[in-house]
């Protein structure tokens, strides 16, 4: 992602939390910012972003309009598709309401997003040769993990819901490699936010500049990767 080219970056979520630390971020190193947010936080408004889009990524409507919202003529070099929800869940609390609700924000919401953008990515390709999308995942989405020291039951409608974000993305990955993009997944690690409850390894800012630094590296050859914080290739 490296280039001397004037670079512009979605952002989901961009409200708190890691959407708000990538949000700082970028704006810090002099990218265009379209910060996407149901509900922009004062701290948000406050940073100055290129613009400030209305984004619910649960309305297919809401994803359409933020879209001709920034018109197709402007490219993007990177989506961030940060947005996300948590319920915990056991066995017996589940309910298809909660699964179905993660199910929509977590893994449906992101691909509707990329494909609203997708004549942007396309734009910025011909400028720079490439365009990233990084979904945000997790560690306990890969089924190669599942059986792992340490692993956990539950969080059903979390855990699978990330899976399905991992399948579809890999999926995108194959449909846009012929235009020249790149979509990765990302483990963000353990982070301090409203979603878990404060409680992590990572600050929103120290896990953000390690996903950047895994970002500045990727090209055409890792379409279609997940990888950890740490840059290593999670399994699927």
């Amino acid at each position: 992602m490296s280039s001397t080219i004037p670079k512009r970056v979605l952002i989901t979520g961009a409200g708190r939390g890691i959407g708000l630390a990538f949000a700082k971020h970028f704006t810090a190193k002099g990218w265009h910012v379209v910060a996407g947010a149901r509900t922009p936080s004062a701290e948000l408004l406050d940073l100055g972003v290129e613009s400030l889009v209305s984004l619910d990524v649960a309305s297919e409507d809401s994803v359409k309009e933020a879209a001709q919202s920034v018109g197709a003529s402007t490219p993007i070099h990177l989506v961030i598709n940060n947005a996300g929800v948590f319920t915990p869940d056991t066995l017996k609390s589940a309910t298809k309401a909660n699964l179905m609700r993660q199910y929509e924000v977590n893994a449906v919401g992101p691909w509707l997003v990329s494909r609203a953008f997708l004549p942007n990515l396309e734009l910025a390709v011909k400028q720079s040769n490439v365009a990233v999308v990084a979904q945000l995942s997790a560690r306990l989405a890969s089924l190669g993990l599942s059986g792992e020291a340490g692993s956990f039951p539950g969080l059903y409608g979390y855990r699978t819901s990330k899976t399905a974000l991992n399948s579809l993305t890999r999926t995108l990955s194959l449909d846009v490699k012929a235009k020249g993009l790149v979509c990765v997944l990302l483990h963000p690690g353990f982070v301090k936010t409203d979603l878990s409850g404060h409680k992590g390894k990572y600050t929103a800012d120290q896990s953000v500049a390690k996903m950047v630094d895994i970002l500045a590296r990727v090209t055409a050859a890792d379409n279609g990767k997940f990888y950890d914080i740490d840059g290593s290739i999670v399994p699927w």
